[in-house]
């Protein structure tokens, strides 16, 4: 079987999000600064970078801002102990200039040396880099569930979709519908619930083994160790909410066959953790 050849842990930024939104059943007045994540995997194939963080032009966004602090996000509560530490008085921060191509920066790419890019579903901090991929020529690999939901209207911006990510005519779409071998070592594993069409990524290493990005399918280590589902889901229904619950199951019994390291999508311990070491992660 061939495998990739080593990876790379991205911090795009972070924003202030309530805990009932990333843990079924959790208070919604506890706050948490969760990092905004991508995951940079070298293969024979070329660089595969799985989801795009945030762009410049939300992180600046008086719109978005008003979502956040109307979703009960007030930025004075908690006060945050890790590093990186966050800004005073903004609900998110990002990367300065644009968070993908300086994410990128410090491995010494640009956006297009990029070979293909992955992103896990279309909430605003996840899409972010697609503009800057549509430019650079890079193809973006989707679900086609998520898509169609995309364009049905129903992803509403005040609910974390921002259609201005998503609607540049140059983008060089490649949807997916089934569990898909996008490059040696690296697949993608529909994971539905959060958003109808969601993905997480499974990347197999030579020396550390497999690695598998739950993105929101499950935000925090908690969701895992409990294993309690995300606690949004962006259709609404009771339908979605036990395809979250299958999702988490499915990731949950395939770490465990492979003995894999599972790592959730937004969790600043466990990014801090899972820190790349120079040469990336072998």
């Amino acid at each position: 079987m061939a495998l990739a050849e080593r990876l790379f842990v991205l911090q795009y930024g972070a924003e202030r999000v309530s805990k009932g939104l990333s843990l079924r059943g959790g208070d919604p007045r506890h706050l948490y600064w969760e990092p905004l994540v991508g995951i940079l995997v070298e293969t024979s194939a070329g660089w595969v970078l799985f989801d795009t963080g945030m762009s410049r032009r939300n992180h600046d966004s008086a719109d978005v801002e008003r979502v956040y602090r109307d979703a009960g996000s007030p930025v004075d509560a908690e006060p945050w102990h890790l590093a990186p530490a966050p800004p005073i008085g903004r609900s998110t921060w990002g990367l300065a200039g644009d968070p993908l191509a300086a994410a990128l920066a410090p491995i010494g790419l640009v956006p297009g040396d990029l070979a293909l890019a992955v992103v896990s579903h279309l909430h605003w901090d996840h899409t972010g880099g697609i503009p800057t991929l549509a430019e650079a020529g890079v193809e973006v690999v989707l679900h086609c569930d998520e898509l169609a939901w995309a364009r049905s209207g129903r992803a509403r911006f005040e609910e974390g979709f921002d259609p201005t990510d998503w609607s540049v005519p140059s983008t060089r779409w490649r949807t997916v519908d089934t569990e898909t071998e996008l490059a040696p070592g690296v697949t993608v594993l529909p994971t539905p619930g959060h958003t109808p069409g969601h993905v997480s990524l499974e990347v197999q290493l030579p020396s550390t083994g497999t690695w598998i990005f739950t993105a929101d399918a499950t935000d925090l280590a908690q969701n895992l160790l409990d294993a309690v589902p995300c606690g949004s889901c962006a259709g609404g229904t009771a339908e979605d909410e036990q395809m979250a619950t299958e999702s988490l199951q499915s990731l949950l019994a395939r770490a465990r066959a492979a003995d894999a390291r599972l790592v959730p999508g937004h969790d600043q311990v466990v990014v801090t953790a899972i820190r790349h070491p120079p040469g990336g992660h072998r």
